[in-house]
């Protein structure tokens, strides 16, 4: 030891007096700076081919001894080379001598073992994992708790599952028989007495169309996933009713809006309620308006008519297109002719065949081969196509040759009939012309080659025209000829016709868009609708698709309305989530390792874990056949039998991962006879018992909070905020997600628990009798709480005690049954997920190691974290775990970003000499990342900028921060740093990215450039991974600037810059491409099995040539290469066949916040007392949790004088007064009083000021309009009596009559608190900060409690409507309300209160902020007091 300690004393002298002496050392070395130089080059290659270090290649003696490059002086201490740096007079290039070991086998680096460095680190995080986490202590738990036998059922459960399935569709089809029958009769009744009146049912009917619904008339609700009327019905399918109805017109009576409501408030998971009539209304429930502003999509609504159609024809369509693209066409007109196009394609269904062409002088085809010359099966990519070649058509600079398109449009008829011959079917031709013609023998001509034609087709042949441009009172030879053409009066022209003739119809269209009221029914010349039983129940069930109105995956229920003599009236239908009738799919949870899905009767996924939640989908789901997911070879069989059979099981024979024994992949399935999906539980048998805890251990103690902060009294517990959380650190909080409980679906319509329900839960979990009347949760949620629940007490210790606690920001614990434990308590968003977390899932991915995140915006407002996060085994009693055992429960905790930093400061000092951290020239920098290349730490991510890394929120890569690494690693081969790609097949994606596989316990070293590469020897690196962690630890010595290296990104989103060309060897960030469609596509089965024929096909890859790539795999995946070029190396997803290539795994969600009433948090005392001006250097600051070291000043270029430690909200990014990361309205709120430094601008006053001056002026206009307008006869969406003009009624106007100019607009918005905005995508890799919640209020809500669903967000909060902060009933304020246009409300015919246990005061408003009960409290929760709002942010 003292031998240590004077070697150490020794080095410290040796190094004062050779500062002292640095003159006379200079001069030494620049006598012998060539041969010193020499001498370390040769010394470092010969230490590099001795040692064990892995490298990349060997550096080129022949670059060292190049005569151009200055003499380099290669110096040990870091402090001697800054000094010796700043003598101008030398001519010589100084850098860091990269210091190794005497056996040259640890990789060391500036004098420090990196494998000491990392096994140091390694252990650090273990210390963390075992006591700020817990592992050890829940593990005990859990081994200490009793066990019993886990019985095997999943035959059973997989029946359960179909059956509540089926219960689901009984009690949908008897409400629509009830509406059904309802509709029936007051049609038959109408009609009794139009007869007897002599009076047209049209002439009194009100039209009231929902594109013309006011903005302030709407709220936003979340289940329907946009701003809707819940006391209203709204019509579509008439534009914008400026037209006379038609004489047949028919809608529901009113009194079927009330069976609406109260289906609604039975059953509040459906969605929209509709009628549909024969005549082309639309009527449908809760009224809302489809687009962004009033009047702009009358005329496009083809809203339910694929359902329509399904449910009225008992066989699909056969439909071609035939567009004139020539000369005589108008800009307007072709696009007249476009939204027919889209209006018929959106119609289409699986079940209908499509084909489209083009003509002019010549034909125009769809690029597809598939799509030139026969009928197809619409399905979602060929209609994909189809819409991109309507979309993309362009008018011709020739004469139309009509002959040439009629014939082209027939042969393409003629080719496909032998397949439409079997079925008895028509074929109905669609020609969309102005029928431009010289004279009456070009017409004869047409019309005999059409004849001589149609005499061939043995199909059954409808032609329909448009007449683009032509006007009915106006005859000419172009209406003439359409006419004919339609209506195939062949002997008019005297040419025989052997047939009997097929009617169609002519339609003439102006340049008008509004398409949809003229189009109704085209089809009935083909087929007349009719009343068919579909099922038992009369009920059709349609396929699952996209609603885009409520952004959302839905099923249709239709059934057929008819009279008793069996004349149909209509089609009666109600939509329900997707989510919905999977619920017990997505949510399935067992303690063995098992999982669920669900497939369609042609073997589409429906569900799967992969898929992740329906609920949280934001796009639509692209038919994908199982295999793709199912990726086990011999499933295919499989496959068969659960398409084929009713019920069964089957199983197959796997290794296990680590080859040491044969697993069993069991599957259960049964079908369902209602819509022929199929319900399969598969279960992995590896030969380990199973077990689940016993029922007998004790429960939760009386004393457990739940969640619902809010709905406690003062003496329960003390409630603070947390950054942007209502909060306490009583205790730790349960929260049960949706999947805890048998209905989650329903949890969720239902809105937040309310009080009673929060006191049965509670009641239930600490029930020591077992008496207690189960509330709804799933088997084992009741014993994972109370086994949760024991950290708590180490957990508050921690938090008072343990030195780590000013670096985390909260500990928390989930199972796999949904239950959440929170350390300090805190309130979350009802639609919170653990299961679905990153943190979460990548625990999961390795079990038994520390998993670190990348970094990300934390949704609770403490700005950027990182999570540490680790798995809990099932209990064994000898407490000897491994991989292989069950998991029970997943520990995380969030750290700040800047504590991570802190741990490599403290590993090796001189990683905090870097420039960009320290604000001057240095050449060392540290770095961590993840196992994907994801960096934890990294100077970059501190360093203040004008523009932060962290803005975009995608979470920062070696590849962009770092590409000369990332270049070298991907170019060295061994599969240290190797891209992967996979295919999200079900979303119509692919993913790039990346995975580190570096050897255990050895070091990655930087190498010399290779022959033909650029030499980069001034910038060396070293990595290694740290043991029993996801992470690799990495410095880089950078003497000079190396040469330029890029990495193709994209800062905005995740989209690949290049999606035409995927090269393995190719450096790029992490990216997405959508995959190209692939209409002409076979069956997966089909191509699998043709290329798994061919044994020489996968060996033969490196010799395809673009042709063959494109033959065998174009269908499936993008593909841009030349023509004749060899294919280069691509990655596994385009050289694996489809049911072997990659599939992507489970998307984690991005966690949301949870939005709170306006004041509410604003007036809770903080839960951490922050002392950050007591923080008096950078690396004190560093990592303290609400703390940043603010050194740039507000212009963020020029440092401060004087920098230091303040809170973050002052000083985000490291500048002061910088823009905050989150959202508007979600940004972190102040910690203390105490400002700690200067402040920014005094902008309130000034913006206050700016506001009053706009209040006076829009009072002003108020005052004026209702003195001016009081007379005129505007009128808005006014009495819910619907008393109306013949035609239309006042409330609908149209847009012409009651224009709003731009300010009129915004002052009507301020004035209802509903204005309109704007909704930004949720990318499922990153929260975005660009989100807004669409405009109204929010959901349904207790007291002081408002959820946040992916669709809210705090920017629109309803500012002027104050009044429910003090009490005031929401419904109570909008009725009273009195628009400057003269409107008011309409009365419900219903009471709209959803059903509670009557201790809450549920409206039907749902209010964006908080309502507090009537009654008297005292403590710190009384949040009653008026308030005044400036909407100015200072941030």
């Amino acid at each position: 030891m003292r031998s240590h300690i004077h070697g150490v004393r020794s080095g410290q002298s040796m190094v004062a007096l050779l500062t002292t002496l640095s003159p006379l050392a200079v001069s030494l070395l620049l006598w012998v700076s060539q041969s010193v130089a020499q001498e370390n080059i040769s010394n470092a290659i010969n230490n590099n081919s001795s040692a064990t270090t892995v490298s990349l290649g060997q550096r080129d003696n022949a670059s060292v001894n190049n005569s151009d490059v200055k003499p380099v002086i290669y110096v040990d201490n870091p402090q001697h080379l800054r000094e010796l740096q700043e003598q101008s007079f030398l001519r010589h290039s100084l850098r860091l001598s990269p210091g190794r070991s005497t056996d040259g086998k640890d990789g060391n680096v500036l004098g420090v073992s990196l494998l000491e460095q990392a096994a140091t680190l390694g252990s650090q995080l273990r210390h963390i994992a075992n006591n700020e986490l817990g592992v050890t202590h829940m593990q005990a738990t859990f081994d200490e708790l009793p066990y019993s036998d886990l019985e095997r059922r999943e035959e059973d459960t997989v029946k359960e599952m179909i059956q509540s399935l089926e219960r689901k569709f009984t009690v949908f089809s008897s409400l629509i028989e009830e509406m059904s029958k309802l509709v029936a009769n007051f049609y038959s009744e109408h009609r009794e007495r139009e007869l007897e009146d002599v009076m047209h049912y049209a002439d009194e009917h009100k039209y009231h169309p929902c594109c013309l619904i006011p903005d302030n008339y709407l709220e936003y609700r979340s289940h329907f996933g946009t701003r809707v009327n819940e006391d209203l019905c709204c019509d579509s399918g008439f534009g914008s009713g400026d037209h006379p109805l038609p004489e047949d017109f028919y809608a529901a009576p009113d009194n079927l809006r009330e069976m609406f409501i109260m289906n609604l408030r039975r059953y509040p998971t459906i969605k929209w309620q509709y009628f549909m009539s024969v005549n082309g209304l639309h009527t449908e429930y809760p009224a809302h308006r489809p687009g962004t502003s009033i009047g702009a999509d009358c005329g496009q609504s083809s809203r339910h008519r694929h359902v329509y159609e399904a449910t009225v024809r008992s066989s699909g369509w056969n439909i071609v297109l035939l567009y004139d693209l020539g000369e005589s066409l108008t800009p307007r007109l072709l696009l007249t002719a476009k939204a027919i196009g889209h209006q018929i394609i959106s119609t289409l269904q699986q079940r209908d065949n499509i084909a489209v062409l083009g003509v002019a002088k010549s034909i125009f085809h769809p690029s597809a081969s598939c799509l030139r010359s026969t009928l197809v099966s619409a399905t979602h990519d060929v209609k994909e196509s189809i819409r991109e070649f309507v979309d993309y058509m362009e008018i011709e600079n020739e004469r139309t040759n009509h002959s040439l398109g009629l014939l082209s449009a027939l042969d393409v008829i003629a080719s496909s009939s032998l397949s439409l011959s079997s079925q008895n079917a028509s074929v109905l031709l669609v020609y969309m012309s102005r029928g431009v013609l010289e004279t009456v023998r070009q017409t004869r001509l047409v019309m005999k080659r059409v004849a001589e034609r149609i005499e061939s087709i043995n199909t059954r042949v409808v032609i329909s025209t448009f007449g683009l441009g032509l006007v009915s009172d106006e005859p000419s030879l172009a209406k003439k000829f359409l006419e004919d053409l339609a209506y195939q009066n062949f002997d008019k022209y005297n040419i025989q016709f052997s047939k009997v003739g097929n009617q169609g119809t002519l339609v003439l269209l102006d340049s008008t868009l509004s398409v949809a009221p003229l189009i109704n029914n085209f089809y009935n010349v083909v087929q007349e609708p009719k009343a068919y039983n579909h099922s038992p129940w009369d009920l059709v069930i349609s396929e699952p698709y996209w609603d885009d109105d409520g952004k959302e995956t839905v099923v249709s229920l239709t059934r057929s309305v008819h009279t008793d003599e069996g004349k149909i009236v209509g089609v009666i239908g109600i939509d329900v989530p997707l989510a919905n009738l999977l619920e017990d799919i997505t949510h399935f949870n067992s303690p063995a390792q098992s999982y669920a899905f669900a497939i369609d009767s042609r073997g589409n996924v429906l569900g799967h874990p992969k898929l992740g939640r329906p609920e949280t989908w934001t796009l639509p789901l692209i038919p994908t056949d199982i295999t793709l997911l199912e990726q086990v070879p011999g499933f295919s069989s499989v496959r068969d039998d659960l398409i084929n059979l009713s019920s069964g099981h089957r199983y197959l024979t796997e290794n296990s991962e680590d080859g040491s024994r044969k697993d069993e992949l069991h599957y259960w399935w049964c079908h369902s006879l209602s819509c022929g999906w199929v319900f399969v539980v598969a279960w992995l048998d590896s030969g380990l018992p199973h077990k689940r805890l016993s029922r007998n251990i004790r429960p939760l103690p009386p004393t457990a909070l739940f969640h619902r902060l809010d709905l406690l009294s003062p003496s329960e517990a003390r409630v603070c905020r947390h950054f942007n959380q209502m909060a306490t650190l009583d205790g730790s909080t349960v929260f049960l997600s949706v999947g805890s409980y048998v209905s989650p679906l329903s949890q969720i319509a239902n809105g937040p628990e309310t009080l009673g329900a929060v006191q049965s839960i509670t009641a239930y979990l600490s029930d020591s009798t077992q008496l207690i009347a189960n509330p709804g949760l799933r088997m084992g949620v009741r014993t994972d709480a109370t086994a949760l629940y024991q950290i708590t007490e180490l957990w508050k210790t921690q938090f008072h005690n343990s030195e780590l606690s000013k670096y985390i920001v909260r500990r928390y614990v989930a199972t796999p049954s949904g239950v959440t434990l929170m350390y300090p308590g805190t309130l979350l968003d009802r639609t919170y997920d653990p299961r679905s977390q990153a943190w979460y899932l990548g625990a999961l991915s390795t079990p038994g190691r520390v998993v670190v995140s990348a970094p990300y915006l934390d949704p609770g407002g403490a700005g950027y974290i990182v999570t540490v996060s680790h798995t809990v085994y099932q209990g064994r009693s000898a407490a000897m775990h491994s991989p292989a055992d069950p998991v029970v429960a997943v520990l995380a905790t969030d750290f700040t970003l800047g504590y991570w930093y802190k741990l490599l400061l403290d590993l090796n000092p001189s990683c905090g000499n870097y420039g960009a951290l320290a604000g001057k020239a240095s050449n060392v920098r540290c770095f961590l990342m993840n196992n994907e290349g994801y960096l934890v730490a990294h100077p970059s991510l501190l360093a203040p900028s004008a523009s932060p890394n962290l803005g975009a929120d995608i979470p920062p890569h070696i590849t962009h921060q770092e590409p000369v690494v990332s270049m070298e690693l991907l170019a060295g081969g061994g599969g240290l740093l190797s891209k992967t790609s996979c295919g999200r097949w079900w979303h119509g994606a692919s993913e790039r990215h990346y995975s580190l596989r570096l050897p255990t316990g050895q070091v990655v070293a930087s190498s010399g450039p290779e022959t033909g590469q650029v030499d980069n020897s001034c910038l060396r690196y070293t990595l290694t991974s740290v043991p029993a962690t996801n992470l690799i630890l990495g410095i880089i010595n950078q003497t000079c600037s190396p040469s330029v290296a890029f990495c193709p990104c994209s800062m905005d989103d995740r989209l690949c810059l290049n999606c035409q060309l995927v090269e393995a060897g190719a450096c790029e960030c992490p990216c997405e491409c959508p995959l190209l469609s692939r209409p002409c596509a076979a069956s997966v089965l089909d191509l699998s099995s043709a290329t798994t024929q061919s044994s020489a096909f996968m060996d033969s890859l490196s010799n395809y040539t673009s042709d063959s790539f494109s033959q065998h795999w174009q269908p499936y995946f993008d593909a841009g290469f030349m023509k004749g070029q060899l294919m280069p190396q691509v990655l596994e997803l385009a050289t694996q066949s489809p049911d072997t290539a990659p599939t992507c795994g489970r998307t984690p969600e991005a966690a949301m916040p949870l939005q709170y009433s306006i004041g509410l948090l604003s007036h809770l005392d903080t839960c951490l007392s922050l002392s950050c001006a007591t923080q008096m250097t950078h690396s004190s600051c560093l990592g303290v949790v609400g703390c940043i070291w603010c050194s740039l000043t507000s212009d963020r270029q020029s440092r401060m004088a004087h920098p230091h430690c303040t809170e973050v909200h002052q000083c985000y990014g490291g500048v002061l007064g910088g823009p905050s990361p989150y959202p508007h309205g979600l940004a972190t709120l102040p910690h203390s009083d105490n400002t700690h430094g200067a402040s920014g601008n005094p902008i309130g006053p000034v913006a206050g000021g700016i506001m009053a001056v706009f209040m006076v002026v829009a009072v002003a206009v108020y005052c004026y309009r209702q003195h001016v307008g009081g007379g005129s006869s505007r009128s808005f969406y006014t009495p819910a009596n619907f008393q109306s003009q013949p035609h239309q009624h006042p409330l609908y106007q149209s847009q012409p009559t009651h224009q709003l100019d731009n300010g009129d607009e915004d002052l009507l918005g301020d004035m209802s608190g509903v204005g309109l905005g704007a909704a930004a995508t949720v990318s499922p890799y990153r929260m975005n900060p660009g989100y807004r919640r669409p405009p109204g209020l929010a959901d349904s809500s207790d007291q002081g409690y408002s959820t946040m669903t992916p669709h809210d967000d705090s920017e629109n909060l309803n500012y002027n409507d104050l009044g429910g902060i003090v009490g005031l009933p929401i419904n109570h304020m909008v009725e009273d309300f009195h628009s400057s246009s003269g409107w008011s409300p309409p009365s419900s015919p219903v009471p709209q209160e959803r059903e509670s246990d009557g201790l809450d005061n549920h409206n039907h408003y749902e209010p964006s902020h908080t309502l507090l009960a009537n009654i008297k409290r005292s403590g710190p929760n009384i949040i009653q007091v008026p308030v005044t709002v400036h909407m100015v942010d200072t941030v």
